[in-house]
């Protein structure tokens, strides 16, 4: 892992903190979508000029950001 992929994905992990979990039906579509173009946006508005590497880290960030939500929505569902 490159630091800019590592500062990437540290990025996307505290913009995700700003932006909106709407679960689908079936945690696909249209929430995953809205929450990582989202997320990502964020992150890339506030960074110019940045590497492949950086952009692939934001990316992966989002989606790991998006998954952590699911699985405490899942939690929070089997819990009751």
């Amino acid at each position: 892992m490159t630091t800019d992929y590592g500062i990437g994905w540290r990025r996307a992990q505290l913009a995700a903190q700003g932006v909106g979990f709407e679960p689908t039906p079936h945690l696909d579509g249209d929430g995953y979508t809205k929450f990582v173009q989202q997320t990502m946006d964020l992150v890339l508005q506030q960074n110019e000029d940045v590497s492949e590497d950086f952009i692939t880290g934001v990316g992966e960030g989002a989606v790991a950001a998006w998954e952590r939500h699911v699985h405490k929505e899942s939690d929070h569902d089997y819990r009751g």
